[in-house]
C-alpha cells in the first residue's frame, strides 16, 4: 500500500484505494475503494467496487458487488452480480443473476436466470432470463423472451418483441413513496412492442401490433392491433383492440 492511495496485489487480492491503475490479470479478490481504473481482462472469485471502477477489457467473476459506478469495455460473465449505481458493458453481459437499483447498459445482449431491478435497463441486442422482474424503465433493441416478465411501468419504454409463459405488464403505482426514489414515475407512461407471444398474458398501457397467447387481458390505457388467443380473452375498460379473433 502506498499511502492513502496505492495499490495492494497480494496473496492473489488487487485493492486500489484512493485514485489509482492497475493491470488486469487473475486474482481472487478484486477491491476498489476510490476511483480505480483496471487496464486489460480479468478472472477473479470476487469484485467489489464502493465508488468507481473503469476496466478496459472483460470481466469473469463469481460475484460482483457494485456500490458506484462500474463500466467495463468488454465482456462481463458473472455469478451474480448487486448493484446500487450504474454498470455499463460494452459487449454481452451474461450472469446467474442480477439484483439491485440504479441503471444496467450493454452494448450487446443480456441473459440472466434471475433478473430483479429497479431503475433502467438498456440493452442493443436481445434480452433473455428465466425471471425478468423490472420497476422502471427499459429499451431493448431486440428480443426480451423470459418464462415469468413481471414489469411495472415509471417511464415509456420500448422492445421490439416480448416471448414469455406468464406475462405481466402495469403501470407502477404513484401513491408509493418508493416509488420517487429514482425518478417520478409518469402518470402516462407506456410501453410500446410490436408482438408480444406467451400463455398467460396481462398487459396495461401496452401499444403492441400483436399480442398472441392462451389466455390474454388487455387493460387499461392499451391499444392493440390484433389479438389472437387459444382460451379465453378480456379487454378491460379503457382498452383499444382494433381486431382479435380466437385461434
Amino acid at each position: 500500500m502506498m499511502g492513502l492511495t496505492g495499490i495492494e496485489s497480494l496473496k492473489g487480492n488487487l485493492i486500489i484505494t484512493g485514485n489509482s491503475s492497475a493491470p488486469g490479470g487473475r486474482y481472487e479478490r478484486v477491491k476498489v475503494v476510490g476511483d480505480g481504473v483496471v487496464d486489460g481482462d480479468v478472472d477473479c472469485v470476487r469484485l467489489k467496487c464502493i465508488g468507481t471502477i473503469a476496466l478496459n477489457g472483460s470481466l469473469n467473476s463469481e460475484q460482483i458487488a457494485l456500490i458506484g459506478t462500474g463500466s467495463f469495455s468488454g465482456d462481463v460473465s458473472a455469478g451474480q452480480m448487486k448493484l446500487t449505481g450504474t454498470a455499463a458493458v460494452g459487449g454481452d453481459a451474461r450472469m446467474n443473476k442480477l439484483q439491485g437499483s440504479g441503471s444496467v447498459e450493454t452494448k450487446g445482449s443480456l441473459s440472466a436466470e434471475q433478473l430483479k431491478l429497479a431503475g433502467q435497463l438498456l440493452v442493443l441486442g436481445d434480452c433473455a432470463a428465466d425471471k425478468f422482474k423490472l420497476q422502471g424503465m427499459f429499451e431493448i433493441g431486440g428480443l426480451l423472451n423470459a418464462g415469468e416478465i413481471d414489469i411495472r411501468l415509471y417511464q415509456d419504454s420500448r422492445v421490439q418483441e416480448i416471448g414469455g409463459e406468464h406475462i405481466s405488464i402495469r403501470k407502477a403505482s404513484l401513491r408509493n413513496p418508493l416509488n420517487y426514489f429514482f425518478f417520478r414515475p409518469h402518470r402516462q407512461a407506456s410501453l410500446s412492442v410490436a408482438v408480444i407471444e406467451g400463455d398467460d398474458i396481462y398487459i396495461e398501457h401496452t401499444k403492441a401490433a400483436v399480442v398472441r397467447g392462451n389466455r390474454i387481458t388487455v387493460g387499461p390505457g392499451c391499444e392493440i392491433g390484433l389479438v389472437e388467443y387459444k382460451e379465453s380473452f378480456e379487454k378491460k375498460k379503457g382498452a383499444h383492440v382494433s381486431e382479435y379473433r380466437k385461434l
